[in-house]
């Protein structure tokens, strides 16, 4: 009796692991799609890194990165962040992270699953995946390469309103720090 119970838990045994052997691993990012409206445009990562390292342009990167901009848009895509694993992982857990990954799930999403659940989820994973890979450093290229789907979905109309928005917050401060009405009162 004690062999007939032995021989069925190794056989449930060997058959969980089978159906393991057949599992396939998340894949990460293999292209970039920035939408705008119904159009829509993909960047292979190879040709990110091919740019970022060698500065080499292909496909669509050739036509919209202008020469003057090179040089910064490599620097910004090459800036590394300090980021401790377990501090940003509290962060994009805290009501705080949440609600700015809700934002930014609006821009950066799984390609065709435009749902605010999966592209928090799918941002969460990137981030800690590149910040380890990274020795608690991130970059925009490990943290693309690092999207838990085969292509990572970038919204333009909703990218240009955050960065407008940025942009005149930016200006608001300035305005402030610059102290206007003390030049006046003078």
């Amino acid at each position: 009796m004690n062999y007939k119970i032995l021989d069925l838990k190794l056989l449930l045994i060997c058959y969980c692991l089978s159906l393991t052997s057949f599992c396939h691993s998340i894949k990460a990012a293999e292209k970039v799609s920035l939408i705008h409206g119904i159009f829509s445009r993909s960047i292979t990562i190879e040709e990110i890194e091919d740019f970022t390292e060698k500065g080499i342009k292909k496909g669509f990167l050739k036509k919209i990165i202008k020469e003057k901009e090179e040089k910064k848009i490599r620097e910004i895509l090459k800036k590394e962040y300090n980021a401790p694993i377990i501090l940003t992982s509290r962060l994009i857990y805290s009501d705080i992270g949440t609600a700015i990954l809700k934002r930014v799930s609006k821009i950066i999403y799984p390609f065709r699953i435009n749902e605010e659940r999966a592209s928090i989820l799918a941002l969460r994973a990137s981030a800690i995946k590149a910040i380890d890979v990274g020795n608690e450093k991130i970059n925009i290229v490990n943290f693309i390469k690092a999207y838990p789907s085969k292509v990572m979905a970038i919204n333009v109309t909703e990218l240009y309103k955050v960065l407008n928005k940025v942009e005149s917050m930016s200006e608001l401060m300035k305005f402030y720090s610059d102290s206007p009405l003390e030049k006046l009162k003078k």
